[in-house]
């Protein structure tokens, strides 16, 4: 912690470094408009809203609770033992809090309202001691409203009995239901006004408002607690755009009790899966089944149809470039398993998304916000704008929704002219990012989402009655398969190469004209600069899946997919603890096995007719999942188990195909005019 003074010795602010750093949630709840990220003690230390991607609004959110005289427990420090669990089939988090000294035991419920911006966390305090104790419930928290500890301002609202932060038009209220007030604080965080050591101390005095950088503190008198005595109490936080707007909202919450909102929540999410279910052969669904819906649901907008990649951990850019965005490159995964699962109208939400946020040229930025504004971005992925195309034709063919076809009608078109306009001399579509968003080339990936998104775009031009373009997109898809076979297959390799005519700094330039190998430059868009590139990327690349599924430009026994599948086990399997890498030299992370590629080797082997080694595949991915099956990006190559980003969206929707997969039930292939 820094102290950073003023000349006259005014505490300016303190800031704790260790706050800026890339921290993942053991689990997450929420509405698909609000998002939590909560740890193993069950403290949550994220809060998004009214988007799952914006903003970050919490400091802290600290409750405990005080025995008699004694000093403050709080829940989120070394006092307790704890274990959590979802209730089953549910978003609902339980977490229970057994004292180490205290012989008390706590179980603490966090839930949002389905169709309401509360987050609750409805307590059951328990005595297991033998002596009566007088229980005073704690809460301590601070925001920082739109990730910003500026212009924000905190107050006690006497109406509702609840805390109020704010800053702008963006309002929380906290308030407690059931047990009259007894004390409250407002102060400015780590200055002398701060509650936190009052709070700690059961001293609260009393300040009825302050200003940036808010912090509060609210107690409630429990009374007595006998010995085998439990008593219930709720806390909610309500999120809205003025002080009516959140009185409201409490207002109605206190109206019932937080055991029946639990049990309306619990009642919710079991309908929800039950509407989209499917039978797997009439056996029970997998845990992580539904887990995997119920994780890709909370991060999937409600609103706007598009999904996140995690909820973002790393917004300072510290260890990547940050996950809580939408890339139509993965997003296109989620929505095919959602379609795949039965959630037909959700996965539509992200098409109608993409066809809203296209660029006028056809294409798609790399990333974007939720709303629709480009997010941050350091390239352009080709392989977007094939993947998209083919996402329609998949949504298409399993509904048949001619209402989706006609709103997505102009959108599929400027993308198959563009991709038809982005085409070089050799056949394959023009360079760009590769699917890892590291490499700068014609990347074999590309140009199989490419020649499939044509061919998608084809077949939905053909049901429109449009020959002239379904011929003029058929045609293209042909000659980026033909490219494909005739310049990313090599015959010395005897497999696919990751790609060809690979941009290069100099250095390796220079090596490879050294080796003899092809080499060549040119320039940057602007003619200043030089640009240098190498012939061939020869490198294992897991993502050379990508020919047979989701794209088909291969059949999975094809001689020459099996050749390379039989390099990219030999080469990118991790000896240590399983999984498989992306590529030869990844170094992400420190290069670890990932979920994704391991569970699409699996899918590989599935419709390849290996359904012993697509099981094992699955298992081992199923094996790094964390103690809620939430399903990370990678897992370590040492030990296994998390190693990076969870939930991952991408990792779930993969669990989802591969699941369907091995059941028979994957329906990726089923052509326009044979849906339903």
């Amino acid at each position: 912690m820094e102290d950073n003074r003023g000349l006259l010795g005014t505490v300016v602010v303190k800031i704790n470094k260790s706050a800026t750093r890339p921290e993942m949630p053991e689990a997450i709840i929420g509405n698909s408009r609000m998002l939590a990220s909560l740890k193993r003690n069950g403290e949550i230390f994220r809060l998004f809203w009214p988007r799952i991607d914006y903003g970050q609004h919490l400091g802290r959110f600290w409750t405990g609770i005080r025995a008699g005289k004694s000093s403050t427990k709080w829940f989120h420090l070394n006092e307790w033992a704890s274990s959590q669990r979802y209730l089953g089939g549910t978003n609902i988090l339980e977490t229970t809090l057994t004292g180490l000294s205290s012989r008390l035991r706590v179980t603490q419920r966090d839930f949002v309202l389905p169709l309401q911006d509360l987050l609750t966390r409805h307590y059951q305090i328990e005595n297991t001691g033998s002596e009566s104790k007088k229980i005073t419930f704690y809460l301590y928290c601070s925001f920082e409203i739109e990730e910003s500890v500026l212009y924000d301002g905190v107050f006690l609202d006497f109406t509702s009995h609840s805390l109020v932060f704010f800053r702008r038009d963006v309002y929380f209220a906290v308030a407690g239901c059931g047990y009259p007030l007894a004390g409250y604080q407002c102060g400015r965080r780590e200055t002398s006004t701060d509650p936190y050591c009052e709070a700690t101390e059961g001293a609260l005095w009393g300040n009825r408002d302050s200003i940036r950088r808010g912090a509060g503190s609210l107690a409630w008198d429990l009374g007595e607690v006998r010995p085998g005595e439990s008593k219930a109490f709720t806390i909610y936080l309500a999120a809205g755009h003025g002080v009516e707007e959140i009185r409201a909202l409490l207002a109605g919450a206190v109206t019932r009790g937080g055991s029946e909102w639990l049990e309306e929540t619990r009642q919710y999410w079991l309908e929800w899966l039950q509407s989209g279910a499917r039978t797997l052969d009439g056996g029970p669904v997998h845990p992580a089944y539904n887990r995997s819906l119920l994780a890709m649901k909370l991060m999937t907008c409600r609103e706007t149809g598009a999904s996140i990649a995690a909820p973002e951990f790393d917004p300072y850019y510290q260890a990547c470039g940050g996950y809580g965005y939408c890339w139509p490159r993965d997003a296109v995964f989620v929505a095919a398993a959602l379609d795949e699962a039965g959630y037909n109208q959700t996965a539509a939400g992200f098409y109608n998304f993409a066809a809203r946020v296209q660029n006028r040229e056809g294409d798609w930025q790399q990333r974007y916000f939720l709303d629709g504004m480009p997010a941050p971005f350091w390239g352009k992925q080709i392989d977007q704008t094939g993947a998209v195309l083919w996402g329609y034709r998949h949504h298409y063919s399993l509904t048949g929704d001619r209402d989706f076809l006609e709103r997505i009608w102009f959108s599929l078109a400027a993308a198959a002219n563009y991709l038809t306009e982005h085409l070089e001399a050799n056949g394959l579509p023009s360079p760009g990012f590769d699917l890892w968003e590291n490499e700068y080339l014609q990347g074999t990936y590309s140009a199989a989402a490419v020649c499939a998104g044509l061919k998608a775009a084809s077949e939905l031009a053909a049901v429109k009655g449009k020959k002239g373009n379904s011929m003029r997109w058929l045609n293209a898809s042909k000659t980026v398969r033909e490219g494909i076979l005739k310049h990313q297959w090599s015959n010395r390799l005897n497999r696919f190469r990751r790609g060809i005519n690979r941009r290069v700094y100099r250095d390796t330039y220079d090596r490879a004209l050294g080796r003899g190998e092809r080499a060549f430059t040119g320039t940057d868009p602007s003619g200043i600069y030089q640009t240098y590139f190498i012939g061939e990327d020869e490198r294992v690349d897991a993502a050379l899946l990508g020919l047979v599924f989701p794209f088909a430009v291969l059949d999975p026994l094809d001689d020459r997919m099996e050749a390379t599948v039989r390099a990219i086990e030999e080469k990118l399997w991790n000896r240590g603890a399983g999984g498989l890498y992306r590529y030869e030299g990844d170094n992400y992370r420190e290069g670890n096995p990932w979920l994704i590629t391991t569970f699409w080797l699996s899918i590989y082997h599935c419709l390849a007719g290996n359904r012993a080694r697509a099981s094992d595949l699955y298992k081992w991915c199923l094996n790094q999942a964390n103690q809620h099956l939430l399903l990370p990006e990678q897992a370590c190559k040492n030990s296994g188990g998390p190693a990076w980003v969870m939930p991952l969206n991408w990792s779930h929707a993969m669990f989802i195909l591969t699941h369907l997969a091995l059941h028979g039930r994957l329906q990726h292939l089923k052509k326009p005019g044979q849906e339903k």
